[in-house]
């Protein structure tokens, strides 16, 4: 019996904003690239040692969350599997990438104060919301869980 286990939990921030894409059998991909301090300093006024940069992919349901609510330098938590892609350049060259194929993706703090947004609601009204309340826990936030929304169906 043989016994295998993939899972990546990964905490970082996104280095730009997400896009949506479509497949050309119509599936909605995202992917965008989070930045991982790796949990040291040289000492304690110092920036961290290291960076990591991980590529994060996310289908359908949970490609449409993470285009709509994250935006570049948001705090997330990523869950997934390490998928390993191996294609050909045009020089015939092989190549690999890392990604982590997400099922999970959650805020880790709350939104920052000077950030704007704009709403409309039934009447076609677009209001400004020129300052958002920072007390907002990070468990007041959407989050998407693939895992849970599988289970409902």
């Amino acid at each position: 019996m043989s016994i295998t286990f993939n899972k990546v939990i990964l905490i970082g921030r996104l280095t730009r904003d997400p896009e949506l894409k479509m497949t050309p059998n119509g599936t909605k991909v995202t992917s965008f690239n989070i930045a991982v301090d790796r949990g040291y300093r040289k000492n304690e006024n110092s920036e961290y040692a290291n960076t990591d940069f991980f590529r994060i992919v996310g289908f359908n349901a949970l490609a449409e969350f993470v285009t709509t609510y994250f935006k570049k330098g948001r705090l997330v938590l990523v869950e997934g599997s390490l998928r390993i892609n191996k294609y050909k350049d045009k020089n015939d060259m092989q190549h690999e990438i890392a990604e982590i194929w997400a099922i999970s993706v959650k805020f880790m703090e709350s939104k920052k104060k000077n950030d704007s947004a704009e709403i409309t609601n039934d009447d076609d009204q677009t209001k400004k919301i020129e300052s958002i309340d920072d007390d907002i826990l990070s468990a007041d936030m959407p989050e998407f869980d693939l895992l849970n929304e599988l289970n409902k169906n």
